[in-house]
């Protein structure tokens, strides 16, 4: 009897096994070829693994590189545009007083800067939709003064006291270094 290469692992055995003494795959037809064939599959997807790592290296980059370009807002290599809004601490807490007497809310602007593009708001009680007013500027050190009837829900309801139950007072604004002011009273 002579010897000859076992198909899965290629060291010498008996030609008449059935069995591989080093690896132990079965040698009959059946499972040589099923074998060779899983063999065949496992070294095409390490083949197609090869290539696919080097490509999705490249999408990552490039998406990287694109998502840097277009968070600068401005083509790679120029100066990139100042954003207007810092992201930390962009939530200022107004110095503001707030009196309601009669119809009438009086808001007074305690702060040392103007407040710019002001939106007043009056929260009714539970979860119900604002009344909304806006305001070009509250100047430093100033008041101003609004009746309840001048604030609107969206759909242009006016705000009426005796229907609807207020709970709260809100001022949003923006400041000279360009982060929102924010203001909210609470009443009983």
């Amino acid at each position: 009897m002579g010897t000859e290469k076992c198909p899965f692992c290629g060291q010498e055995i008996d030609a008449a096994a059935t069995k591989c003494f080093f690896c132990g795959a079965n040698l009959n037809e059946e499972s040589i070829e099923w074998g060779l064939e899983r063999l065949h599959y496992q070294q095409a997807f390490r083949r197609a693994r090869r290539i696919r790592y080097p490509v999705a290296l490249v999408v990552v980059v490039a998406g990287i590189f694109l998502g840097f370009v277009l968070l600068r807002g401005t083509p790679f290599g120029q100066n990139p545009i100042p954003l207007k809004q810092p992201m930390e601490n962009s939530l200022l807490r107004l110095n503001a007083r707030v009196t309601f007497a009669g119809a009438r809310f009086t808001i007074a602007n305690n702060d040392s800067f103007h407040w710019e593009n002001v939106k007043l708001e009056v929260l009714p009680a539970g979860f119900g939709e604002p009344y909304c007013l806006t305001v070009t500027r509250i100047p430093a050190g100033g008041t101003y003064t609004v009746g309840i009837g001048e604030f609107r829900c969206k759909d242009g309801t006016r705000h009426n006291p005796s229907s609807v139950k207020s709970e709260r007072f809100r001022i949003r604004c923006d400041t000279p270094d360009h982060r929102i002011g924010s203001y909210l009273a609470a009443w009983k």
